[in-house]
C-alpha cells in the first residue's frame, strides 16, 4: 500500500507539472515536452498490472479533462502501461528472471533507450489519434523526433535528480 500511494503521489505531481507547466512551455517556439508518461514508465513491473492500467487511465483522463483533448492522453497512457511489459520481455536476457527486472537496475544508456522508445511511440500515437491521418504524422516526423529528444532530456534530468546512482 505504501508503494502504491508513493506512485499515486508521483502521478499527481506529474499531472500537475504536465498540465500547468509543460503544456504551456514552448521550447524554441514550437516544442512542448511530454513528461506525463515518465511516472508510468517507472512503475514496477508485475504479472498482474490491472491496478496500474486503472491508474494510467485515471491519470490520462485527468489530463484530457483539464486539457480538453478528448481521450488522447488516456489512450496513450494505457498503451504505454500495457506495452512496457512486452518491451521488457523482448529486451531481457535469457538468464534474467522477469520478476527481478527493475528500472532502477538499468544503466543510463539502457534507460535512455527505454525512455526514448516509449516517448517516440507516445508522440506518434498522440499525433495519430489527434489527426487520424498517417500521412500527417509522417510529414511531422522531424518535429516528433525533436520533441521526443527534448522530452528525453527532461526524463534523464528528472531521473538523475531523483534516482542518482551516486546517492546509493
Amino acid at each position: 500500500m505504501i508503494n502504491t500511494s508513493k506512485y499515486i503521489i508521483i502521478l499527481l505531481l506529474f499531472l500537475i507539472l504536465q498540465v500547468i507547466w509543460f503544456n504551456h512551455m514552448q521550447l524554441f517556439g514550437t516544442y512542448t515536452p511530454m513528461v506525463f508518461i515518465y511516472p508510468l514508465l517507472i512503475l514496477p513491473i508485475q504479472k498482474n498490472e490491472s491496478s496500474y492500467l486503472v491508474l494510467a487511465f485515471l491519470f490520462g483522463i485527468s489530463i484530457d479533462l483539464i486539457s480538453n483533448t478528448g481521450g488522447l492522453f488516456a489512450a496513450t497512457a494505457l498503451f504505454v502501461v500495457y506495452t512496457r511489459k512486452i518491451y521488457f520481455l523482448i529486451s531481457k536476457n535469457k538468464s534474467q528472471d522477469f520478476e527481478n527486472i527493475s528500472i532502477q537496475n538499468l544503466n543510463l544508456l539502457q534507460k535512455s533507450i527505454y525512455y526514448f522508445t516509449f516517448i517516440l511511440i507516445s508522440q506518434i500515437l498522440l499525433y495519430l489519434l489527434e489527426s487520424f491521418n498517417i500521412s500527417l504524422v509522417l510529414s511531422k516526423i522531424g518535429f516528433i523526433l525533436v520533441n521526443s529528444f527534448i522530452s528525453l532530456f527532461f526524463f534523464i534530468f528528472i531521473d538523475l535528480l531523483f534516482f542518482n546512482p551516486l546517492k546509493k
